[in-house]
């Protein structure tokens, strides 16, 4: 970071769904017209990853788009290709994610167990193999496989496994370190373990952790669209830059955008709320373009593997910075301000769906 800016990544988990069971109810497989691109038989416009592309780009933003690719063979060779291809086109960073319970996205309807979705729960050996796959089913579709450096687990379901599966695939930078997900999916352990980009302990394999921070509650909480406020958000960005931490990682996902009504009737509408918090955080990354810089995970893995080939090592990563892990903490105001506005979006979506 020569000028001294914090680095911003605004990454899209990019997916299908799978059939999902919930008691006696089950929810139907959907495919990328509905769960990616969001097109809605009543409405003019799609709600998903265009929308998304739309909001960055009136800004000059560019965000990393996390692509699953194993839903392919469910959903279709055609709807990964032109997915890939028109974010890849508008300039848009394109790296891989991997669900691996979408290989069969209707294991119920077939009478077929559902696999594990967690990376994790494979050993090293098919965790490399499911990323080698996936690897190529974006090539495939046509993501340049030079560009092929960063990975994403589904459910943030990685472990330290990962990183060495990861190694042999030749990917460069993980975003998987998720300590809101140490209780649920996430199983990587790491002393060494920064708030910021860190080494991992296999050699060529960084991890670029998703920006935590802690709630008046104690619990961890992630930078994620749909489940903090944009005051929360704004508050971690300057927590985190006058912490001297040198990139901050955002999450969010193609279906955010929008309240589904009936996946059998292909009608939605907008949650017009976490459209304002994407507006919102590209405005104020705009307007304080002096502090922040948005970048891509591509570009920072194409620096970390050109600099780890050359004799100077991988300068983006600051061998100063402490290694413990002294998370912001939020305060009560915007703690209260998010209980509101989150059932504000429950109501509003009970409403329109009347």
């Amino acid at each position: 970071m020569a000028d001294g800016r914090t680095r911003v990544y605004i990454t899209v988990d990019v997916e299908c769904a799978e059939e999902r069971i919930l008691g006696d109810t089950k929810s139907p497989a959907m495919g990328y017209d509905l769960r990616i691109w969001g097109r809605f038989v009543n409405q003019r416009e799609p709600l998903g990853i265009e929308l998304i592309m739309r909001e960055l780009e009136a800004y000059g933003q560019r965000g990393t788009f996390f692509v699953e690719a194993i839903g392919s063979y469910s959903f279709g060779m055609d709807g990964l290709t032109s997915v890939c291809q028109a974010l890849h086109s508008r300039g848009h960073d394109v790296q891989l994610h991997v669900h691996p319970v979408q290989r069969r996205a209707d294991w119920h309807t077939r009478g077929e167990p559902r696999v594990s979705d967690d990376i994790a729960d494979y050993p090293v050996e098919e965790q490399t193999r499911l990323l080698l796959e996936g690897r190529d089913l974006l090539v495939r579709a046509g993501v340049p496989a030079s560009e092929l450096l960063g990975y994403r687990a589904g459910n943030f379901g990685a472990s330290n496994d990962t990183w060495r599966a990861m190694k042999r695939a030749g990917l460069v930078l993980s975003s998987n370190y998720n300590p809101c997900y140490f209780s649920k999916n996430c199983k990587m352990q790491y002393p060494g373990a920064r708030l910021g980009l860190f080494e991992t302990p296999e050699p060529g394999v960084y991890e670029l952790p998703v920006t935590n921070f802690i709630e008046p509650t104690k619990r961890f909480r992630h930078l994620q669209i749909t489940a903090v406020t944009l005051d929360e958000i704004k508050h971690c960005l300057l927590r985190y830059r006058a912490l001297g931490v040198k990139e901050v990682t955002l999450v969010t996902h193609s279906f955010e955008f929008y309240f589904l009504d009936s996946a059998e009737a292909r009608r939605g509408f907008p949650n017009r709320l976490n459209v304002e918090r994407l507006r919102g955080l590209c405005r104020f990354l705009d307007e304080n373009s002096k502090d922040f810089e948005v970048d891509t995970v591509g570009a920072l893995a194409r620096r970390l593997s050109d600099a780890a080939s050359s004799t100077h090592g991988a300068r983006d990563v600051d061998e100063g910075a402490p290694p413990s892990l002294q998370f912001p903490h939020s305060n009560a105001i915007h703690h209260a301000r998010r209980v509101v506005e989150q059932a504000y979006k429950r109501v509003a979506q009970r409403l329109t769906f009347g």
